[in-house]
Parts: C-alpha cells; structure tokens; sequence
C-alpha cells in the first residue's frame, strides 16, 4: 500500500535505444503524463570499452521538447536547426521540435578513444497547442548557470523551468520545473508548486513519504502535498500544469492525430529537415498501427 501523499510508484520498463538499453518510467499505462512531461528514460550506467561510444542516428521528432541530462559521460548533439553542442554532467540540452526537427547524439571522439560510463535521464516535454507547429530551435545550458538551492546534506539543481524560487535559464514553454535532487543522510521538502509531480530514483537509498523508492522506480505524488524525501541518493523531479490529451506513436507527440499521420508520412519520404554533415544513416519508422 501507498501512502497517501504517493498517488503511485511506477515500475520502469527496459527498453532498446539504437545500441543502449534504458528504463523508461513514462509513459505508463496507467499514468500517461505527469504535467507537461510524456517520456522519460533513464540512461544507463552503459559502460563503453575504449575505442566504442553511443551512436543515436538521425531521426525525428514533432511537437515536443526534449530535455536531456547526464549525470556522468557525455554526449554531443547535432539537429537540423544547424545547432551543435556537447552536454556533459549538469548542462542542459533543450530541443524544441515544434514542426519538425531531426537530430543525433554521439560519443564526443575523446571519450570514444577513453572509454566512459553514460548515465542520464532524457524527458520529452508536450507542448501547448499554441506552440505544437512552431518553428524548431535549440538551446543549451552549462552545469555552472544552472541555479542551485542547498542546505546541509542536500543540493537541488533546477535543470529546466522554476523551483525552490529559482529559474533555471531553460525556461520551458509552459510552466514546469525538472530537477536533480541530491541527499547525503539527509532529508528534504517537495514543495506542492505544481499541480502534478513524480520523483524519479537514480541512485542510492531513499525513501519518499516514508515510502523506499528504488532506483528506477518513479513515484507520483499526490495533488497539494508536501512530500518529505529522506537517504543518501539522487533523485529527478518532474513537474508542472497539464497542457491536455496528446497522441504518441515513435518519436512524435500532437494534439491531433492527422499530425502524427503526415509526420510519418514525411520521414518515410525524407522530407524532414536533415542533420547538416550527419544524415548518412537515419532510423526508419515502425510501422504504424
């Protein structure tokens, strides 16, 4: 039995991810968003020998940001947009996708020739209505301007949107926040900012409401509670206002069916912008049910 302030503790589900394996915590059959998030994989610990790295080929998205986070590794990112960046631990990549976009991520060559272990947390984040067909863009953040809220025992990073009366730089199209929590034989309040929220395990020996969350588990809180977490870990918080129904299928998150429809109808086609300089291979849709 859950206590009253865990609406529910989802159980991850492994998946494949081009060469890596994840544990994806949302969506949920049971749970298909919590605020504005409708995806989230943890990544990892994937240990790369030297001399090989994580090579995620060219493919889509459509109505969606993605957010990505790493705790140790990096990765480097490239998208139609023509923007290009590494992320390493603590930065943020913020990817709007809007009308369409097409990206990869790959070891950065210095890892590929060291070996590294990858670990992270990658969310898609749905976009209001208003925004579903905006135009792609891309933005990043560095570890040292992500604000940070600290007490002893704990430090709380503010990956994207706002928290703990912090703004990340990465601000979101519509309010939410996503944070690294992080304790030491310590505890720590979550405030009822908004309206949904799930905790994400990582790492470590926690317990949310009294509650033991594994790592790879994801609690939902309840509306309206102040959850206390206590241990030594790493948590992620995800959270944020609903912004309505969506449809998902592959790579593709819209408010109108039609959309996901025409969207695989120009990948199959290639008429999604390409990736400048690493289109070579991209990744074929599934079919569609």
């Amino acid at each position: 039995m859950t206590p009253a302030a865990i609406e529910m503790v989802i159980e991850p589900r492994t998946r494949a991810v081009g060469d890596s394996v994840v544990q994806r915590v949302l969506p949920y059959r049971l749970r298909r968003m919590v605020g504005p998030f409708i995806f989230a994989d943890i990544i990892g610990p994937e240990d790369y020998a030297p001399g090989t790295g994580a090579d995620v080929d060219a493919h889509p998205h459509l109505g969606l940001s993605t957010l990505s986070y790493l705790f140790t590794g990096a990765l480097f990112h490239r998208d139609s947009t023509g923007a290009t960046s590494a992320i390493r631990p603590g930065d943020v990549n913020w990817m709007t996708a809007g009308a369409g976009v097409c990206h990869t991520e790959r070891s950065p060559a210095d890892l590929r020739r060291a070996g590294h272990t990858l670990t992270g947390l990658q969310t898609w984040v749905a976009l209001p209505v208003e925004y579903e067909q905006r135009a792609p863009f891309f933005e990043h953040a560095d570890a040292t301007d992500i604000p940070h809220a600290t007490a002893p025992g704990v430090d709380i990073a503010i990956a994207a949107g706002s928290g703990w009366s912090l703004n990340s730089p990465i601000a979101g199209s519509s309010p939410l926040v996503e944070a690294e929590i992080t304790v030491t034989d310590a505890g720590v309040r979550i405030p009822a900012d908004h309206p949904e929220r799930a905790l994400v395990a990582i790492a470590g020996d926690l317990t949310v409401a009294g509650q033991t969350l594994r790592p790879g588990q994801a609690a939902v809180l309840t509306r309206g509670e102040q959850v206390e977490v206590h241990g030594a870990g790493t948590l992620m918080l995800l959270g944020g206002d609903p912004v309505g129904d969506r449809y998902i299928w592959w790579n593709f998150v819209a408010s109108d069916r039609d959309l996901l429809d025409q969207a695989k109808r120009d990948w199959d086609a290639q008429r999604f912008p390409l990736v400048p300089d690493d289109h070579d291979v991209w990744v074929a849709a599934p079919p569609m049910a």
